[in-house]
């Protein structure tokens, strides 16, 4: 479950501000994957700072617990720990694509009358009846997607795919439901992509494949839960280079900025192999 957006009836540390202090930016750490041939190996590390919640975790009456799903293999299965930190290992044959991480803390017994020096004001003098079960703080939602190729990060053709589109259009469209950003072309379009597209691949860089890609950017915001491989790639990869970390995609100027460095300065490169041309061009009439 994601309580992204979930409200309960009764204050839970990482949900709006019921509870302080409130969770920081990068509270889930997640170590790199360890893969062997049979298995995955996932290590966690989680940050939070209310005392009175520490305190139940230390007097065994709450614990941390990590809720891992992958909706592909329809995996669901949870870890509990006495400490922030776990170490899951999870069959390779058992998940496939996105699996979602859900951390959180919660009671291990029923806590009646729970009460916390750090609630919201608006719960100054509150006492809550726990049961079992109930959640007292939620950690913001890690992920990893086995089907990110992690070697070829930098190259937009491991999440971006050219294809013919199969209902009749005579548009070319960028398609963002699928697993990989579809560049949808119509059928005679897409036989002369066939025919020249491997000897001009910096024009393909500089026209369809950067357009696709500021549109996949400019949605990003919308797509990020989704599981989708595309999205998942272009976060780890934006992740991944501090360079880009700089950058808002709700900007438009920003975006296409994001999109010239994904794709390593599509527009030079273009010219570059323009010129070339020219000048195999030119030595060609001068004999």
């Amino acid at each position: 479950m994601k309580y992204k957006n979930v409200s309960l009836p009764y204050p839970v540390l990482g949900i709006h501000d019921d509870v302080y202090p409130l969770l920081e930016d990068g509270c889930v750490q997640m170590d790199t994957p360890v893969k062997t041939p049979t298995e995955y190996h996932f290590g966690i590390t989680l940050t939070q700072r209310n005392r009175d919640i520490t305190d139940l975790v230390a007097s065994g009456k709450a614990e941390y617990a990590c809720e891992v799903t992958c909706k592909d293999t329809f995996l669901r299965r949870c870890w509990h720990s006495k400490t922030p930190k776990f170490n899951i290992t999870i069959g390779r044959k058992e998940v496939c694509g996105h699996i979602d991480f859900q951390c959180f803390i919660a009671a291990k017994e029923d806590i009646p009358g729970y009460s916390n020096n750090d609630f919201h004001e608006d719960y100054y003098g509150f006492k809550f009846d726990l049961e079992a079960g109930d959640l007292l703080a939620v950690f913001p939602l890690a992920w990893w997607n086995t089907e990110i190729k992690f070697d070829k990060l930098y190259a937009a053709g491991s999440f971006m795919q050219i294809v013919e589109a199969a209902d009749g259009t005579d548009k070319t469209w960028f398609d963002l439901e699928d697993e990989r950003i579809l560049i949808q072309m119509p059928h005679d379009m897409f036989v002369q992509y066939l025919r020249i597209g491997n000897s001009f691949p910096e024009v393909i860089h500089s026209s369809l494949v950067h357009n696709a890609l500021v549109y996949a950017l400019s949605n990003l915001g919308e797509y990020q839960d989704k599981g989708k491989l595309w999205a998942d790639s272009l976060m780890a990869r934006l992740a991944d280079d501090p360079e880009l970390q700089q950058y808002d995609l709700t900007d438009m100027s920003q975006v296409y900025k994001v999109a010239d460095i994904l794709l390593q300065d599509p527009y030079k490169r273009l010219l570059d192999s323009l010129e070339k041309i020219a000048d195999s061009k030119n030595d060609d009439e001068e004999d």
